[in-house]
């Protein structure tokens, strides 16, 4: 019976008497109508407290799930020492399963309950604890300092953990960490429980981890919690370390290849080595090189001329201002009202450039049009290189 759950759908066609007993014809269990003050609470279950019992209210006019119950006689062969406790009398029976469905009746005024009377489940002490543990670990209010100490009563009634752990189907990584949570002091096992209602305290996983710190049990609370700060500081450090790496990996992912176009020798050799910032426009650029004027049709370039002779750049992403980090742009003019459009002139002329000085370029394109412009201009120039290049 070691590690099995008592099923109340198996039960579900068993006949109802107004006796106790097992049915002798098929020696099983029975369901029975009882008392409500004939049925006593289980003097070892593994719940502290009950809770708050509003949520069976509806108990007081329908009993919508039966009560699992050993007789007083089956309870007292494990736990003789509970007798006085128990106080039971010869038509009592003890609630393993359905504990707070019987507090619940009592609270509401319920007369009988409805209970299935199963002298197997007290076959040994951890068959009876298994069943009451079962029920409550299903309940999400069953906190882990209740679980761990019912764990824990079971898995001393075998003589290793290993064999209680193969009994009850469970592995002895999962016994360990409820062992863990009891190392601590009491007041972290309270801070524990708090945090598992949704109030302040300290999370189970992390509870678990102090726990298996070498020599915790042996410390004071002051040594626990500095323990416990200690686990948590590295926890943040960690955190912020790989939140640090996604947002480098993120600025590395958007950031624009830098691959700077290849340019004639003799363009190079020709070009002066640096211009000075209150040199004009006109002046930097070769008296030799005239571009062509806006509106005139476009000559046919020279094959000196770097725009026509370099290898175009080859992207696999079409170039937009959403994938792109352009370098700071000089002050752009403002888009002009309509009616004065026609009457602003620019500051610089891009017939007076240097088409050789992609820099130069950049500067009084900047200037002349405003951003909405530049980067329509930036669109279209990428498709054309994507166009010629394909």
């Amino acid at each position: 019976m070691a590690g099995r759950r008592v099923s109340f759908a198996s039960m579900a066609g068993d006949p109802v008497v107004n006796a106790p007993g097992v049915d002798a014809a098929n020696d099983a269990p029975v369901a029975k109508w009882m008392p409500t003050a004939s049925c006593l609470p289980n003097p070892r279950n593994p719940r502290d407290e009950l809770g708050d019992l509003s949520d069976l209210a509806s108990i007081k006019d329908r009993q919508l799930q039966s009560c699992l119950a050993v007789t007083p006689a089956a309870y007292l062969r494990l736990w003789p020492e509970d007798r006085q406790t128990l106080g039971a009398g010869p038509q009592d029976v003890v609630i393993v399963n359905g504990n707070r469905r019987r507090a619940a009746a009592e609270l509401y005024g319920r007369e009988q309950l409805l209970v299935v009377v199963d002298d197997s489940v007290a076959e040994s002490k951890a068959t009876l604890l298994r069943a009451a543990l079962d029920e409550n670990m299903a309940r999400k209010d069953f906190d882990p300092i209740e679980e761990a100490n019912a764990v824990l009563l079971i898995v001393a009634q075998y003589p290793t953990a290993k064999e209680a752990a193969e009994a009850e189907g469970w592995s002895q990584s999962w016994i360990s960490h409820r062992k863990n949570l009891l190392k601590l002091h009491p007041e972290l096992q309270r801070q524990v429980r708090a945090k598992a209602r949704g109030e302040e305290g300290v999370s189970i996983n992390v509870a678990r981890r102090l726990g298996s710190v070498k020599g915790i049990e042996a410390m004071s609370l002051a040594g626990q919690t500095a323990e416990l700060e200690q686990l948590l500081q590295a926890d943040a450090d960690a955190v912020a370390a790989r939140r640090a790496a996604k947002l480098e990996a993120r600025a590395a992912a958007k950031a624009p290849a830098e691959a700077p176009a290849p340019q004639p020798a003799a363009v190079a050799a020709s070009a002066p080595a640096s211009t000075p910032a209150a040199q004009p426009a006109a002046e930097a650029a070769p008296a030799t090189v005239k571009a062509p004027t806006p509106v005139a049709p476009r000559p046919e370039p020279a094959p000196r001329n770097p725009v026509a002779s370099a290898e175009p750049v080859r992207s696999t992403e079409r170039f937009s201002a959403e994938n792109s980090e352009p370098l700071p742009m000089p002050e752009q003019r403002a888009v002009a009202p309509v009616d004065e459009q026609s009457s602003a002139a620019p500051q610089t002329e891009l017939g007076d450039v240097d088409w050789h000085n992609v820099e130069e370029l950049a500067d009084a394109i900047c200037r002349t049009l405003s951003a909405d412009e530049a980067y329509r201009l930036a669109d279209a120039l990428a498709n054309r290189l994507l166009t010629t290049s394909s």
